[in-house]
């Protein structure tokens, strides 16, 4: 994975940038993924913050019914990683994670995020069927019925986002405005 290689060459560069990789935990059969990780610790990348979202769920079922992952703690600290772990749905708990992480030395860091997918939708949580399925419009409209707003705001709507009668399809990278947008228009 590169992720290893960036933050050695960062690290060679004298630069004081951190690498941080985000990880599905059904991502965590791959080989390679482990590679990198003994790779990461061999060589003590201490600028380097994996996140896993270890949710239980990926794309044809349960974590542990397709590879089980367990003990994964213990895996990643084999491996010579600082290990730490929280609730990702709660985004203060997240945070504090991720800037303790910034303060360890020596190794590199992996935060355990226990999530659940669709955390707050009725109809979508903890549902693994949902992996890689798009709600429809009326799905949509319920999904975010069911959200509570929070304080970093509800949804990022760019304005290339919106066609206009000017530019009916806008590309990808032109007039890139960032607004914040509510359910209410506000």
């Amino acid at each position: 994975m590169q992720h290893v290689g960036c933050a050695l060459g960062l690290r060679l560069d004298k630069k004081s940038n951190r690498v941080y990789v985000l990880l599905g935990d059904g991502e965590l059969d791959e080989g390679q993924i482990w590679e990198a990780a003994m790779t990461a610790g061999h060589h003590k990348v201490d600028n380097l913050i994996a996140i896993v979202d270890r949710n239980d769920c990926q794309i044809d079922g349960r974590t542990s019914n397709v590879m089980n992952l367990e003990p994964l703690i213990e895996k990643w600290k084999a491996f010579n990683w600082h290990v730490l772990e929280c609730y990702g749905n709660d985004v203060e708990d997240f945070i504090s994670k991720v800037n303790q992480a910034k303060e360890l030395i020596g190794k590199p860091k992996v935060i355990v995020a226990r999530t659940l997918m669709g955390n707050g939708v009725s109809f979508m949580q903890d549902d693994y069927k949902w992996h890689g399925v798009p709600p429809n419009e009326e799905q949509g409209k319920q999904a975010l019925s069911e959200l509570p707003p929070t304080k970093y705001g509800d949804f990022i709507e760019f304005e290339w986002e919106k066609p206009s009668p000017y530019n009916p399809s806008p590309q990808l990278g032109e007039g890139c405005h960032d607004t914040v947008v509510t359910r209410r228009g506000s």
